[in-house]
């Protein structure tokens, strides 16, 4: 069978000319190709660098800005918080001091009825005798006092 391959017996050869005109060699055209523009052209791709940390520095400052003025802000709410608190605490203080001296009057009530019939026994005498004044812990849950 004939596939169009060389066979075994005949002589290798390299392609043979379809005729035996000569061969035609393509030519520029008349005046020249155009020019290539080869120069590497990058599309815009956002601001400058320059304008980035221009951008950037003026935001941070705001920022700061910002910070500063909140936190002037909290330390007058402060100091007008402490303000009033200091104007609250003699009548809280004038408060609690009654409700002491009331409860202390109902304690040594109570301890008088119980230490009656004790010889020698003083009513609201600390037993400690240290000489310093330490008000009593007194639980306004205590049970005992009711």
């Amino acid at each position: 069978t004939d596939l169009g391959l060389p066979s075994k017996s005949s002589k290798a050869t390299m392609s043979v000319r379809p005729n035996n005109l000569p061969p035609i060699q393509d030519m520029p055209p008349s005046g020249g190709f155009a020019k290539v523009d080869y120069a590497r052209v990058f599309p815009r791709r956002g601001p400058k660098g320059w304008q980035l940390w221009a951008g950037l520095t003026v935001s941070i400052g705001y920022g700061f800005y910002q910070i500063g003025k909140t936190n002037r802000e909290r330390a007058a709410h402060k100091t007008e918080e402490r303000k009033i608190r200091y104007a609250l605490a003699p009548l809280l203080q004038a408060e609690a001091d009654r409700e002491y001296v009331h409860r202390e009057k109902e304690i040594l009530a109570k301890e008088a009825e119980i230490m009656k019939d004790v010889e020698g026994w003083k009513v609201g005498q600390n037993p400690y005798n240290s000489g310093k004044f330490m008000p009593r812990a007194i639980n306004p849950f205590d049970k005992n006092l009711k």
